[in-house]
């Protein structure tokens, strides 16, 4: 089973550009950097459609390798009921298509609210 959610480009204005791949969606993304307010918000925006916001990108770093990573949380209908985990790691070599970048899904265990474990 292959974790590759999508293959991205970087261009020279840091945003990158792909097409998203799921068993239920195939749609062109783009990360975009976010004109940030407060330190809080996220550091990129992610669109589907150029247009529909489906999520959001906070830049991080290994604390194994200490490369640099984006760590992405993704939500929209046609995603599922629950939101999309993944982390955008640089590729060592540009690919075909002038692929710099892949996102791989990041598993995660559903969060249990404190409602659902009182019943």
């Amino acid at each position: 089973m292959s974790n590759k959610l999508a293959s991205l480009a970087k261009n020279e204005k840091d945003i990158y550009t792909g097409t998203l791949s799921t068993m239920a969606v195939r749609t062109r993304i783009s990360i975009v950097p976010n004109a940030k307010a407060h330190g809080d918000q996220p550091d990129y925006r992610v669109f589907a459609n150029g247009d529909y916001e489906i999520g959001a990108a906070w830049k991080k770093t290994s604390e194994t390798t200490g490369n640099e990573y984006l760590s992405v949380k993704m939500a929209a209908p046609e995603l599922g009921g629950m939101a999309i985990y993944a982390n955008v790691i640089a590729l060592d070599e540009i690919g075909d298509d002038n692929v710099t970048h892949l996102m791989l899904w990041s598993a995660r265990e559903p969060q249990t609210s404190s409602s659902q474990m009182a019943a």
